[in-house]
């Protein structure tokens, strides 16, 4: 292989292993936001459930902008 096709070569590894990496980045962060959504509706149940005055509940709203 001559030197030419063989860093041709190099570089298409490096951009495949790169979208590699960001393709995994947005899909661990999109899941990371999936738990903490599902977090705060958990907790925004148990302060219905406790019946916390409706202000308290202001901040939950506030935080899934």
């Amino acid at each position: 292989m001559d030197q030419v096709n063989h860093n041709k070569n190099v570089i298409e590894v490096c951009k495949n292993s790169l979208d590699y990496i960001k393709l995994r980045q947005d899909y661990l962060s999109k899941d990371n936001l999936l738990r903490e959504y599902k977090a705060i509706s958990e907790e925004f149940k148990e302060w219905l459930k406790k019946g916390y005055q409706t202000e308290s509940i202001i901040y939950l709203i506030e935080f899934k902008k």
